[in-house]
């Protein structure tokens, strides 16, 4: 609304009762965020004879720039997560455990050098936008990485709930 605003007239602020005729912003709301967007510089305000309430406030500069710039604006406040990238939010930690683990596994030299890449194979490919993740990729990186620990007896304790993860995620996409 500031947005639009500044741009019929740069010069003219809006009133809080201007603000609070567009229905989707509530009252209780108004203050809190319109300070907020102040302290960050993203709108100003012209404060009245009644603080905290403000007397008229205008789009900032670096408003402008943020309202453009839906990549500045997701930095900044990124949006909230779909359903399946909920799904799938515990799998960096789990490939975070995957990594700490095979770092610390029994395996020695060029054993050890070639898990630690075939893990950070999948970390590059997880770290692609999840509807863009190449699953046929993905199970035969796992495969590799189960082939190191034939006949050692050994696994990596978070394969498991990794791959049980990495279902759901499939199965929601």
């Amino acid at each position: 609304m500031l947005y639009e605003h500044y741009i019929k007239d740069p010069l003219e602020m809006l009133t809080p009762e201007d603000v609070l005729a567009d229905e989707s912003v509530l009252r209780e709301d108004l203050l809190a965020n319109i300070h907020y967007l102040n302290d960050r510089g993203l709108v100003e305000l012209m404060i009245g004879y009644n603080p905290p309430m403000f007397a008229a406030v205008r789009i900032t500069a670096d408003g402008i720039d943020m309202v453009e710039d839906r990549y500045l604006f997701n930095l900044r406040f990124p949006p909230e997560m779909e359903e399946l990238e909920e799904t799938s939010a515990g799998l960096p930690l789990l490939m975070e455990r995957l990594v700490s683990e095979g770092d610390f596994s029994s395996l020695d030299g060029e054993k050890r050098m070639c898990l630690l890449r075939d893990l950070q194979f999948l970390r590059d490919e997880l770290a692609r936008p999840i509807h863009r993740w190449r699953f046929h990729v993905i199970e035969t990186i796992l495969t590799w990485i189960d082939g190191h620990f034939l006949g050692t007896g050994e696994t990596l304790p978070s394969l498991q709930p990794f791959r049980e993860a990495l279902k759901a995620a499939r199965e929601d996409l």
